[in-house]
């Protein structure tokens, strides 16, 4: 009986390490890599090289060895990088643009490829997915500056129905002149500030109408908007003054000025029309 029950569980033992040893958690990479040579550097905080090697490393050693081993092919992954990274917030737009080299090596294609959808993140890559709910910004060629551009605060924003709101109502109200908007502002060199608390908030937008020109830093059309639709919420207000819909619908509108969209949001049309067009524009 005990040689029976020894049998049985060498038996179950041998059966879990089998299924361990296959199992991915186990995999090794295939090559040995130095990812800090594949990088084009120049991320700023709260992105770091360090993180970046690590990811790399972690999720990338394989191709990135290859790539090493090939002639030329770490200088090409990293001057992509860092043609994409010089160009900030125009850096969606830039990369097809900046990965051309890419087409001459297949070894630095696998490589930033790698890069870009294992660690684009933790890189810097532009790999922010704009929500679908998300309604055309003025003109397909001022969406594509918005929507490349400002990922993180258009999405920030969708979050809170007061926000998306006052996006929509800042499209439509401004209208044909939206991009002479944005251009405007972005001359100006506005500070375009949120009010910190509630009493702020009063003062720019007292009884619930339209501030004074200058507050906020915006124009007219802009600050309209951003007053009209700030309690549409409802309920406790967030306690971080950055998370209330008139703050987070600013720091799209703000996006759109240092990514210069204005001269791409420029064409004549009315933004509030084509809102309307693809859905329930407010």
């Amino acid at each position: 009986m005990r040689a029976r029950a020894r049998a049985l569980l060498a038996l179950a033992v041998s059966a879990a390490l089998g299924a361990a040893l296959s199992c991915n958690t186990f995999d090794l990479p295939n090559e040995t890599c130095d990812p800090s040579k594949q990088h084009g550097g120049q991320l700023s905080e709260p992105l770091s090289e360090s993180a970046c090697n690590r990811c790399l490393e972690d999720s990338c050693c394989d191709v990135v060895g290859v790539c090493e081993r090939k002639n030329g092919c770490t200088e090409i992954v990293s001057g992509v990088h860092a043609c994409v990274l010089h160009e900030g917030l125009g850096g969606a737009r830039a990369e097809t643009t900046c990965a051309k080299p890419l087409d001459d090596m297949k070894e630095a294609d696998d490589a930033y490829r790698c890069m870009r959808d294992q660690c684009g993140g933790p890189c810097g890559l532009p790999v922010c997915r704009v929500d679908q709910a998300a309604l055309l910004i003025h003109s397909a060629e001022c969406d594509g500056c918005f929507a490349s551009s400002c990922c993180p605060e258009l999405n920030a924003c969708y979050g809170s129905r007061a926000c998306k709101l006052t996006v929509e109502c800042i499209v439509k109200e401004c209208g044909s002149s939206f991009g002479s908007t944005l251009v405007a502002d972005a001359l100006v060199g506005a500070p375009l500030t949120a009010p910190a608390d509630a009493g702020d908030l009063a003062s720019v937008c007292p009884d619930g109408g339209a501030p004074p020109s200058g507050l906020l830093g915006v124009q007219e059309c802009v600050r309209k908007c951003l007053c009209e639709f700030k309690d549409n919420d409802q309920g406790l207000p967030p306690k971080d003054p950055a998370q209330r819909s008139i703050f987070l619908a600013l720091q799209v509108y703000r996006c759109g000025v240092q990514a210069d969209c204005g001269s791409l949001c420029t064409d004549g049309t009315d933004g509030g029309g084509d809102a309307t067009r693809n859905g329930d524009a407010p």
